[in-house]
C-alpha cells in the first residue's frame, strides 16, 4: 500500500497570504507554504496557464512513509527533501529523497533522486498522483461560483495518464504528461534518479491577438542601466516571476496569483517607476499596449477608438463573453499614462525610431482624449460605466472608493482629481511629442490646453475650508470633499499651483493621513474610513511612490526621505521582506509598532516592486 508523503497531519488554512509561487514563463505553480500543490490545504494551489487552473493537486506517493524535511523556494523552482525508513522497525532514518520541481515556459519539470543509507538492499516505488480540473480563475477566486469548468475533477496516477483534454466552444486545454515514476532496488549506498515533465497548452478557438503574442520560452535576463540600491536578488526574482514572455519581449504581469496577465494601469505605472533603470521593459510595455489599443467602439468591453486596454484575460468566462475581460477597456487613466510613459521613454533613451514607430498610436490616444474622454466638454476627463465591468475606473476601482466626507457615494460621471493631473501631464507630453512628429500646430494646441487646464483645475478642485484638493467632481460638478491620497499624484504631474503645494504636502503627513508606515488612501476623519478596507484607509506602496515622485519634484526632500524610510521599515516587517500590494492603515502608535497585513494582498505585486525602484532612484543615496 502506498502512503502519501507528508510532513504533518495538521491542516493549513485556506489563506491567500500563505501561498508560495514559482514561475518562469506563462505556467504558474502555486503551493501552500510547505511547497505542497494541493487545493485542499491551500485554496489557490495548482498549476495555472492563461487564467485556467489545469492541475489542482500534484502529490508524490511512495511505498514507504517519508517525512518532509526541508523545502527551498526560488523564483522558478522548489527543492524538497525527505527522510524515510527502509523498514518500519528501523529506528533511524536511512532513506533520503530529494525532489525538484522547476518551471520553464509552459512546462513543469520534475526530478526525483533517492539514496539508500541502510545496510540492506531496499525496493522502493514512487509515482505522482494528480487531480485535473480545468477551472476558471474567477471561480477559484470565488467570484463566479456558478461556473466550475468540468462537472467533476479527475484524480489519476500520473503513470496511467499520457494526456488529458478539456474542450469547449471557446478553448481547448491540454495536459501532456510524462512525470517520473519509478520502481527500483537500491543496494546500500546506491542512488536512483528519475525525471519527467508536465506540459500545459491552450488553444483559443477564435482570433485573439493577445493569445497570439504569447511565447512558450522562459523569461529573459533583466537589463539594468546601472546598479540599483534597494533591489536585491529577491526583487529581481519577483520581477522575473511576474514577467509574461511574448514574441515582442517580456511584459510585466500585475501581481500573483490572481493577476498574472496584462493590466494597463499597473504596467504603465511600473514603467513610470522604472523607466530610468529598465528602459527595455518600458519599450515592451509601450509596444504591447500599442498592439492592444482599441480601434472600435463596443459597449460590453467599454472599448473606444484610441483607448488603451485595462485588462486581458484568456479564461473561459471571458472568452465566452459572460465576463467582459477578454480585452477590457474600462479604465479612465491608462490612455493618459501611455502618453506620459511614451515621452518619458524618449526623454530617457533618445530612441526616436521607436517613438516614430508608435506615432499613430500616440495620435490615436490623443484623439481619444479629444473625442471620447470629455463628453460634456467641460475640460475634464471623466467616466461613467457603460458595460458589465467596473463601476469606478480610476486606480481605486472598488465600488465604494469615491465618497464624500459624510460617507455618501459620489454619482458618475466622475472627474477624478489624479486623472486631471495625468491629463495635464499628457498634454505637456503631447506638446513635446508633436514637435518630434513635425506637427507644430498640434504642439501649440496641447500647450494651450495644458495651461487652461491648470488654471481651471486649481480653481474647481480646491477645497478652501480644507486647504486641500477634492477627490473628484461628481455628475453635478460638485467637489467630492473626502480627504484622500489621490491629490498627492498631482504633484508628480506639475498641475498643482506653487501656492497650494505646501498645504497639500502638509496634509498628506498629518495625523489623519499618515500612519508611520505610509500615507493612507482615506483620512481617518472620514465617515467611510476603515483601515482594513481595500481603498478607504489602507496604505498602498505604489500610491505612496507616485506621491514621492511629486514631493521631490516640488522640493519636499525631507518629506520624501521620511516616506521612503518608513516604507522600507514596513517592508522589513514582512517575513518574506516584500512590500505587498497594500497593508492596513492602522498607525504604528495604534499597534505598538506592529504593522498589520491586509489578508488578501497580492505578493509579489508589480507596482509595489516598482516602489523600491522609485526609492532607489530619488532618495536612496541620501538614506543610510
Amino acid at each position: 500500500m502506498q502512503k502519501e508523503i507528508s510532513e504533518s497531519t495538521s491542516a493549513i488554512g485556506k489563506r491567500g497570504e500563505l501561498v508560495k509561487i514559482f514561475k518562469n514563463g506563462n505556467l504558474m505553480a502555486v503551493t501552500d507554504e510547505r511547497g505542497v500543490i494541493d487545493c485542499e490545504s491551500e485554496k489557490a494551489s495548482g498549476l495555472y496557464l492563461e487564467d485556467t487552473r489545469f492541475i489542482s493537486r500534484m502529490t508524490l506517493k511512495a511505498s514507504i512513509y517519508l517525512k518532509r524535511l526541508h523545502v527551498d523556494f526560488s523564483w522558478d523552482r522548489i527543492e524538497a527533501r525527505y527522510l524515510g525508513r527502509s523498514r518500519p522497525d528501523v529506528s533511524n532514518f536511512d532513506i533520503f529523497l530529494s525532489e525538484t520541481l522547476r518551471v520553464e515556459g509552459n512546462t513543469l519539470y520534475a526530478e526525483v533522486t533517492v539514496r539508500n543509507y541502510s545496510l540492506e538492499e531496499v525496493q522502493l516505488t514512487f509515482d505522482y498522483e494528480i487531480s485535473c480540473a480545468f477551472e476558471d480563475i474567477f471561480t477559484i477566486r470565488g467570484e463566479n461560483d456558478a461556473y466550475s469548468g468540468l462537472e467533476t475533477s479527475r484524480t489519476v496516477s500520473a503513470s496511467s495518464l499520457n494526456s488529458l483534454e478539456y474542450e469547449s466552444d471557446f478553448e481547448k486545454d491540454v495536459i501532456e504528461n510524462s512525470l517520473p515514476s519509478l520502481s527500483l532496488k537500491l543496494r546500500p549506498g546506491q542512488s536512483g534518479t528519475a525525471s519527467g515533465k508536465l506540459r500545459l497548452s491552450k488553444v483559443v478557438k477564435k482570433e485573439e491577438i493577445f493569445k497570439d503574442m504569447l511565447s512558450e520560452r522562459p523569461v529573459g535576463n533583466l537589463q539594468f542601466t546601472r546598479n540599483v540600491n534597494q533591489i536585491g536578488e529577491r526583487e529581481i526574482g519577483d520581477l522575473k516571476i511576474l514577467m509574461i514572455p511574448t514574441v515582442y519581449g517580456d511584459f510585466p504581469g500585475a501581481g500573483l496569483p490572481w493577476y498574472a496577465t496584462v493590466f494597463g494601469r499597473d504596467s504603465l505605472i511600473f514603467g513610470l517607476q522604472t523607466v530610468d533603470l529598465l528602459p527595455e521593459i518600458t519599450r515592451n510595455i509601450l509596444k504591447i499596449h500599442s498592439l492592444l489599443q482599441s480601434c472600435e467602439e463596443e459597449t460590453h468591453s467599454e472599448a473606444q477608438p484610441g483607448k488603451i486596454v485595462h485588462e486581458t484575460r484568456l479564461n473561459e468566462l471571458s472568452l465566452s463573453g459572460r465576463l467582459p475581460f477578454e480585452r477590457y477597456y474600462g479604465t479612465i487613466d491608462a490612455t493618459l499614462l501611455f502618453i506620459m510613459l511614451s515621452h518619458r521613454y524618449y526623454r530617457q533613451t533618445g530612441d526616436l525610431d521607436f517613438i516614430k514607430f508608435i506615432e499613430k498610436n500616440t495620435i490615436a490616444a490623443a484623439k481619444w482624449i479629444d473625442e471620447y474622454a470629455d463628453p460634456d466638454n467641460d475640460g475634464y476627463v471623466e467616466f461613467a460605466p457603460s458595460g458589465g465591468g467596473l463601476v469606478n475606473q480610476g486606480w481605486k476601482d472598488s465600488a465604494d472608493s469615491v465618497n464624500f466626507a459624510d460617507g455618501r457615494l459620489a454619482e458618475p460621471p466622475l472627474a477624478l482629481v489624479e486623472v486631471q493631473g495625468y491629463l495635464y501631464d499628457a498634454f505637456k507630453c503631447l506638446e513635446k511629442l508633436m514637435v518630434l512628429f513635425d506637427k507644430r500646430e498640434m504642439a501649440s494646441l496641447y500647450a494651450s490646453k495644458a495651461a487652461t487646464l491648470k488654471i481651471n483645475f486649481n480653481r474647481d478642485f480646491w477645497l478652501e475650508n480644507e486647504s486641500y484638493f477634492a477627490t473628484a467632481l461628481d455628475k453635478n460638478k460638485t467637489p467630492v470633499d473626502s480627504i484622500t491620497s489621490n491629490p498627492g499624484h498631482c504633484l508628480m504631474t506639475g498641475i498643482v499651483d506653487e501656492d497650494k503645494a505646501d498645504a497639500l504636502a502638509d496634509r498628506l503627513f498629518s495625523e489623519d493621513m499618515y500612519t508611520g508606515w505610509g500615507i493612507r488612501t482615506l483620512s481617518s476623519k472620514m465617515k467611510r474610513y476603515n483601515p482594513f478596507s481595500y481603498h478607504n484607509g489602507s496604505v498602498w506602496p505604489h500610491d505612496n511612490s507616485l506621491i514621492m515622485l511629486g514631493l521631490i519634484s516640488y522640493g519636499f526632500s525631507e518629506k520624501t526621505k521620511r516616506l521612503a524610510s518608513d516604507l522600507l521599515r514596513a517592508k522589513e516587517k514582512y517575513r518574506d521582506n516584500r512590500l505587498p500590494e497594500l497593508f492596513s492603515g492602522l498607525s504604528s502608535s495604534e499597534t505598538a509598532g506592529s504593522l498589520l497585513e491586509y489578508p488578501a494582498s497580492c505578493s509579489p505585486q508589480l507596482w509595489s516592486i516598482g516602489t523600491l525602484f522609485v526609492i532607489s532612484s530619488v532618495v536612496a543615496p541620501d538614506l543610510d
